[in-house]
């Protein structure tokens, strides 16, 4: 969550060759035990629409923010379709767990500051799959744990993970790499994808604190719309304030294990991005 699927998505199925089904939390099959259990054959039916595009040989897709995450996902993943490419884009771990409190407080689920927030996760999350669900900050940061069991898994052809600052910042040469992976032609220009008229998210926060506190008493109580409109009234597209310093130096530590994982991640990315770019170069030539 808040590493860019929703760029992503928005990216590649505008490629021709591919059809993803629309992003709802009611179709998380996979990643949410409640779900799961509606059976196989309600899943294949949400792709009733344009599984007549596999005969044209177009990729089918899902989008998830939680499949890495929910333990036991790849797993299931893997044992309805061995064969399915699975991609991964990861932030930096500090900046992801800063970015969904903010998404969490901005719905009015989260009512606490974020030193407060990340003290009560651990006793949060073991009370209930909402809470498990909505307040893991730094829980969903931790992929050195989360996947050292996914690369055993999933076989490396079938395995891609970017990095969101080269997606945004390196969008084109990125976009590109996935393609190759899912064996698709590659783009020469993102206007192919319609890039200038992607949908973006601009960042709202909520300008007063005691409105989010209302804002989740309300939905806290089953007023779940009403909760909601209350707190969209009162945003500003504003940029969060900046993370404490003692605050970053303690998820630092904490979290230290991911950096270092997603460091690798990122620098193993940025070699292809520029064996990319150097590729387009020569073919200029």
């Amino acid at each position: 969550m808040k590493s860019g699927t929703t760029f992503l998505h928005s990216l590649l199925q505008n490629h021709p060759k591919i059809r993803i089904i629309d992003r709802n939390m009611d179709f998380s099959y996979f990643d949410d035990d409640r779900i799961f259990q509606r059976g196989k054959k309600w899943y294949i039916k949400l792709f009733s629409d344009i599984t007549t595009d596999l005969e044209k040989g177009v990729i089918i897709g899902q989008t998830s923010a939680d499949c890495n995450f929910n333990p036991g996902s790849v797993q299931r993943i893997l044992a309805y379709n061995p064969d399915t490419k699975l991609i991964f884009v990861l932030r930096h771990p500090i900046d992801r767990a800063y970015s969904l409190y903010w998404h969490q407080y901005g719905m009015g689920r989260e009512f606490r500051r974020f030193e407060s927030a990340i003290k009560m996760e651990p006793y949060l999350i073991k009370k209930s799959y909402y809470n498990f669900k909505h307040y893991s900050y730094l829980e969903r940061s931790k992929y050195d744990t989360q996947f050292k069991e996914i690369v055993k898994i999933v076989p490396a052809e079938n395995l891609l993970i970017l990095d969101f600052e080269s997606l945004v910042s390196e969008t084109k040469s990125a976009i590109n790499i996935v393609l190759e992976f899912l064996g698709l032609e590659k783009v020469k220009d993102l206007e192919e994808l319609d890039f200038n008229n992607l949908p973006r998210n601009r960042a709202k926060i909520p300008t007063y604190h005691i409105i989010v506190i209302i804002s989740y008493f309300f939905q806290r109580i089953g007023f779940v719309s009403f909760g909601r409109r209350i707190v969209n009234l009162f945003k500003k597209e504003v940029r969060p304030p900046k993370i404490k310093e003692c605050t970053n130096n303690i998820l630092k530590e904490k979290l230290n294990d991911d950096i270092l994982f997603y460091a690798k991640i990122r620098q193993e990315f940025n070699k292809r991005i520029n064996q990319e770019k150097t590729h387009y170069k020569n073919l200029e030539h």
